[in-house]
């Protein structure tokens, strides 16, 4: 793995504001970086020209959430769409705008407030496929030896140094929309779990919010070029029923049982 930062920017603007996070970060505040951005950065690190996608920054703070959400919003951050007890989202604009969709324009922190806990039993308890299972904390993401200071499960970075999609057992129930993860995974040249595994993630289906789940599809078909490649890459994968309705789902999961 080769020296490049384990975080992407779209442009210096990010960067600036990022640095500036990191720069005057209260000591009693541990902050860790995790999922897409990190995973992202580690697979354009194993494989050039790598087309993962990324739009804001997953974090944990396991200490000081509440110091930590006072001194980004010193530092310009505003709310986003997203306020709950454990998980609260804040922005930074570029450009002065409100957008919490302008990806471009906009630092997006969708940050989890987890204190107390050990981030790597975070990602034990949380992460359902291997490839998101790494973390870095925010302070060393510009450190020369930032390779040397990740926090990973086992087989984290082989999976995404092979490219294959691994379940993470302890994890995979914590969110229940990992298959369409698969999916987005596959289209982008990975190797899909087995057979066995991605039934289990099918079983998981029913549990995902009906809004959630039109939104999970829109967002696979988006990312893979429609309708009909996602439900080409169902089929390659070994999914021969429609897995984008939930109710065929929940049908034919009830079939199999019967």
């Amino acid at each position: 793995m080769n020296n490049l930062l384990p975080i992407d920017f779209k442009d210096e603007r990010g960067r600036k504001v990022f640095e500036e996070v990191i720069e005057n970060l209260p000591e009693d505040v541990e902050v860790y970086l995790i999922a897409g951005s990190l995973r992202n950065a580690i697979d354009r690190h194993f494989h050039s020209g790598s087309k993962l996608e990324q739009r804001d920054y997953d974090q944990i703070v396991i200490k000081g959430s509440d110091k930590y959400l006072a001194y980004l919003k010193n530092l310009g951050f505003y709310d986003g769409r997203i306020q709950r007890p454990t998980q609260k989202v804040q922005i930074k604009s570029f450009v002065g705008n409100e957008d919490p969709e302008d990806f471009a324009n906009n630092l997006v922190f969708d940050i989890h407030l987890m204190d107390g806990t050990d981030v790597l039993d975070n990602l034990k308890n949380h992460v359902g496929l291997k490839v998101n299972g790494n973390a870095i904390s925010i302070r060393d993401i510009f450190s020369d030896d930032w390779q040397n200071k990740l926090v990973s499960l086992p087989g984290a970075l082989q999976s995404i140094e092979k490219k294959q999609l691994k379940l993470n057992p302890e994890g995979y129930k914590h969110q229940a929309a990992n298959l369409f993860s698969v999916i987005r995974f596959v289209h982008n040249g990975y190797e899909p779990p087995r057979k066995e595994d991605i039934m289990l993630l099918v079983q998981e289906l029913p549990r995902v919010e009906d809004d959630r789940y039109e939104k999970n599809v829109q967002k696979v078909y988006k990312y893979v070029g429609g309708e009909e490649n996602a439900r080409k890459i169902c089929q390659e994968i070994g999914i021969d029923f429609n897995v984008f309705d939930k109710q065929a789902v929940i049908k034919r999961l009830s079939q199999e049982t019967n």
